[in-house]
C-alpha cells in the first residue's frame, strides 16, 4: 500500500477540500458495509458528485479504500514510533494512551473499518495486516522491550499483551452502539472520553507494571 498521495489520480490530495469530503463519506460507508459492500456510485452520491468525478481524485475504489485506511492508521503508527523514543519519561505510558485515544477520538470509524474487515475476512485483510497491523504490533513490542511495563510477564507474552490492549482500546469504539444500549451513556461524550482514558491507564498499570 502506498501513501494516500500516491493513490490519488494525479489531481487532488487528502488536504484538498473535495478529496477530503470524498474520504469522509467513503470512511463512513466502508465502516458500515465493508469494502465489498460499497459502490463508487454510493460514495459519489453521499458527496453530491457524479461517479466520474470520484475518479478525478482517486484512481479506483481500492485506491480510495487504501487512502481511507492510510489516513487513519498512519498517525497511530507515527504515535507509537515517537513514543518508543521517549519511554524513559516517567509518564510516557500514560501519554501514549492519551495520544492513541485522541487519535481514535478524531477517527472513530477506524476501529469499525478494521473490525468490519476482520469479520468479513475480506480480500484486503492480509494486506491490511501486513502493511499496518503487524508493523503496529512490532512498534508496540519494541516499546515494551525498552520499558519496565511488562517486566512481570514472560517475553513470549508481549504480542498477546499488545493484542489485548488493541481489543481494549479499539473495542471501545466499535462497541459504541452496545455501550449506548447496555450502559445508557453516550460513548462519544467528553465525560466518557475522560473516563475511558483514565480506565486505560489503570488497565495498563495493572497489566504491565512490574509488581
Amino acid at each position: 500500500m502506498g501513501k494516500a498521495s500516491e493513490q490519488i489520480g494525479g489531481v487532488g490530495d487528502p488536504s484538498n477540500g473535495t478529496s477530503r469530503r470524498i474520504l469522509d463519506a467513503a470512511e463512513d460507508l466502508f465502516a458500515d458495509a465493508g469494502f465489498a459492500g460499497v459502490s463508487v456510485r454510493e460514495i459519489a452520491g453521499a458527496v453530491g458528485l457524479n461517479q466520474a468525478s470520484i475518479y478525478n481524485h482517486f484512481s479506483s475504489k481500492r485506491a480510495l479504500y487504501e487512502a481511507v485506511l492510510d489516513r487513519g492508521l498512519r498517525p497511530l503508527q507515527e504515535t507509537l514510533a515517537a513514543a518508543a523514543l521517549s519511554l524513559d519519561a516517567p509518564d510516557a505510558g500514560d501519554r501514549l494512551l492519551e495520544d492513541l485515544t485522541e487519535q481514535l477520538w478524531r477517527s472513530p470509524n477506524l476501529p469499525r473499518l478494521i473490525q468490519r474487515e476482520i469479520l468479513d475476512d475480506g480480500e484486503y485483510l492480509e494486506r491490511l495486516a501486513e502493511q499496518w497491523l503487524r508493523p503496529i504490533v512490532e512498534e508496540g513490542r519494541g516499546a515494551m522491550e525498552k520499558s519496565s511495563w511488562a517486566a512481570s510477564w514472560e517475553s513470549d507474552s508481549d504480542s498477546l499483551i499488545i493484542l489485548l490492549m488493541y481489543h481494549v482500546i479499539f473495542g471501545y469504539f466499535f462497541s459504541a452502539p452496545l455501550t449506548r444500549r447496555v450502559l445508557g451513556v453516550e460513548p462519544a461524550s467528553e465525560e466518557m472520553r475522560h473516563r475511558q482514558v483514565e480506565f486505560l491507564k489503570l488497565v495498563a498499570q495493572r497489566l504491565m507494571v512490574s509488581s
